[in-house]
């Protein structure tokens, strides 16, 4: 490219159809840096899919055969060698000057090919080309001085339509797999128990060293029976100077262990490479392992456990971590897997939002019953306060008192809602145990303005279908950036309802079931715990009913007269 003095020609001109692009028009080299003539204006327009520009590139010969950069003689010795700029083309020559010096050196013309494919950019910007932008003519000299040009997005890009790509990875495909199955499993449920047995133990062990010197082996033997016990398994020791057998699992205990087993198996799925991968067979393979190692971890447990003053039966160790193992780790794996998102799917809607509103309507309840615990406790505050400061072993009593208080919390909280629900409960021999929280135990029905309490299980239903209204009727954006409102589908939205109300009585006798036990002695057995079948009845009725009402209420607000939909699409 042929170095000159002069400085760039460029004149910006704002296409009036792009606001924001200044495109400049291309102009050949003049020596001089003077701007071109009418005539090699129009030449450098006139290229449609290409543009004709004449640089002067090194090494070709100027008219007089002279290369391009080499020194020319001048005449006249005392005309400055640079600083000043050369006549303009067509101008007289200076006198003195040869007559090749005085015309516009001969200049090489090179074509420019600037078209580009057929398919860069859609058919509405067809004149919108690229030799419509002038091309500005960089020199060596100006090159370190040039500004920084923004230059325009690309319009193939400008011109694609937005994808709306799927959420979670594609079905069956995994990712990079991590440890062996079974490494990956043995470590991860070995850590979940780990999690909740070590807390048994250090509680056991504090307790014995405010009594005096700790034994290991009996503090090690008193937690695991007690990790036992929550996951249903009867313990036999000496009661009153008999044998007494105890199924009475502690439900928060239980909650614990089977949701640290739930984690486990959602990091053995990691392991394998499966999560949100939507694969039943690599879901089904991690809750298998870790079942497996749990209920190994289980028997050697019993095993352990088992000897003077704790009887245990390995066999029902065995059974019931396998069965609740498998349904902690199972649901774990679902969900990591994405096996719960793929089944609810293909899943009917009406069968989804029921079961949903079964779900919450169900912990509603329960937690209604635990505020009613709190509540009678509070309401027999001096009673339970005196049983608490009677209690045996001091302060260490005290605390165990509370921890267990709190770690039956669930199970009290069951038995209060099947009182709210009106089966009520058994309570058999616990309130002559001398917990504090058995102050509470109501001694006959209620009567009076206590009537108001078994409303609450009402509202939990009605409470959860309008949880459920909202999310279905809520505005919503489509891909053109458009807010609708759903129109509401009242006929599924009752089915939804009725289905609601199984899904929550299947729940309750779940709960209530578990929440029971058996004090089994010499003399005889005693329930306590709630009735399980009646408590399902009226749960599922509960909760139907009062779904059902907040389906016509839901309706009554939206169909009122100052309820506006300018937008809605069919939900």
């Amino acid at each position: 490219m042929a170095e000159h003095d002069g400085p760039l020609d460029e004149s910006p001109v704002r296409r009036p159809d792009e606001a924001g692009r200044v495109p400049t028009r291309l102009r050949p080299a003049v020596p001089g840096g003077r701007a071109p003539d009418a005539d090699g204006a129009s030449d450098a327009d006139a290229a449609a899919d290409g543009v004709t520009a004449e640089v002067v590139t090194a090494g070709s010969p100027m008219a007089d055969g002279t290369p391009v950069g080499a020194d020319v003689p001048r005449s006249d010795p005392s005309e400055p060698e640079s600083g000043q700029d050369e006549p303009p083309a067509g101008a007289a020559p200076r006198a003195g000057a040869p007559e090749a010096a005085a015309e516009p050196a001969a200049q090489e013309t090179v074509l420019l090919e600037l078209a580009r494919p057929e398919d860069a950019r859609p058919d509405s910007d067809s004149g919108h080309d690229v030799a419509t932008h002038d091309t500005v003519l960089l020199t060596p000299g100006h090159l370190a001085t040039r500004e920084t040009v923004l230059l325009p997005p690309r319009d193939d890009l400008a011109h694609r339509e937005t994808v709306l790509l799927s959420r979670g990875r594609p079905t069956g495909v995994l990712r990079p797999k991590g440890a062996p199955l079974p490494v990956a499993a043995l470590v991860n449920t070995v850590w979940a128990a780990l999690q909740t047995v070590l807390p048994l133990l250090l509680l056991t062990v504090g307790a014995r060293a405010m009594e005096g010197p700790v034994a290991l082996g009996l503090s090690a033997r008193v937690a695991l029976a007690g990790w036992l016990l929550g996951h249903g398994v009867p313990l036999t020791g000496p009661l009153n100077e008999h044998l007494a057998t105890l199924d009475l699992p502690p439900l928060l205990l239980t909650a614990v262990a089977l949701w640290r087993l739930s984690r486990a198996a959602v990091h053995t799925v990691r392991a394998l490479g499966a999560q949100g991968s939507g694969s039943i067979r690599h879901a089904a393979l991690a809750a298998g392992a870790v079942t497996a190692v749990y209920c190994g971890l289980g028997v050697g447990a019993a095993a352990l456990v088992d000897g003077p003053g704790i009887l245990v039966t390995p066999w029902r160790a065995a059974l019931n971590f396998a069965v609740l193992g498998l349904a902690a780790a199972g649901l774990g794996a679902a969900r990591s897997g994405g096996v719960v998102r793929r089944l609810a799917r293909q899943t009917p809607l009406l069968l989804r939002d029921g079961i949903r509103v079964g779900l919450v309507a169900t912990l509603l309840v329960m937690g209604v019953g635990a505020g009613a615990v709190g509540l009678a406790v509070a309401v027999n505050g001096a009673e339970a306060s005196h049983r608490l400061a009677e209690f045996p072993g001091g302060v260490l009593g005290q605390i165990g008192a509370v921890l267990l208080c709190l770690a039956y919390g669930p199970n009290l909280s069951a038995w209060a809602a099947s009182y709210l629900l009106g089966p009520g409960f058994e309570a058999g021999t616990l309130p002559r145990t001398g917990l504090p929280v058995f102050a509470g135990v109501p001694q006959a029905p209620l009567r009076g303005v206590g009537w108001l309490l078994t409303v609450l299980p009402l509202l939990g239903g009605a409470l959860a279908m309008v949880l459920l209204a909202h999310r279905r009727l809520r505005p919503r954006r489509t891909r053109q950036g458009d807010v609708v409102l759903p129109q509401p589908n009242w006929l599924r939205l009752a089915g939804s309802a009725a289905v609601g109300g199984v899904v929550a009585g299947l729940l309750c006798a779940a709960v209530g079931y578990a929440s029971g036990g058996v004090l089994r002695t010499t003399s005889g057995a005693l329930r306590f715990g709630p009735a399980i079948w009646p408590m399902a009845g009226m749960g599922a009725l509960v909760v139907t009913l009062g779904s059902l009402l907040a389906v016509a209420g839901v309706w009554a607000f939206t169909a009122r007269p100052g309820a506006k939909r300018t937008a809605s699409v069919q939900d």
